[in-house]
């Protein structure tokens, strides 16, 4: 839809309803993130095993280097 030169909306007051207190935002992030929590819970700790011991190899491998260096 074209917007004419004359016709500029303007921003609610900062009392307003339309206007955003932070509750959405703070809504969305604990949906996305106490979500996957809640519903791989019990997977949880397998990834942090396997994230654990690939952080241990990784740092066995570079083990050699760091010392050569």
């Amino acid at each position: 839809m074209k917007q004419h030169w004359h016709v500029k909306p303007l921003a609610p007051p900062n009392e307003s309803p339309d206007r955003p207190d932070g509750f959405v935002g703070v809504a969305l992030w604990a949906l996305i993130v106490v979500g996957p929590m809640l519903y791989f819970g019990h997977e949880l700790s397998a990834v942090e095993t396997w994230l654990l011991g690939a952080y241990c190899s990784a740092k066995s491998l570079l083990l050699p280097i760091r010392d050569w260096l």
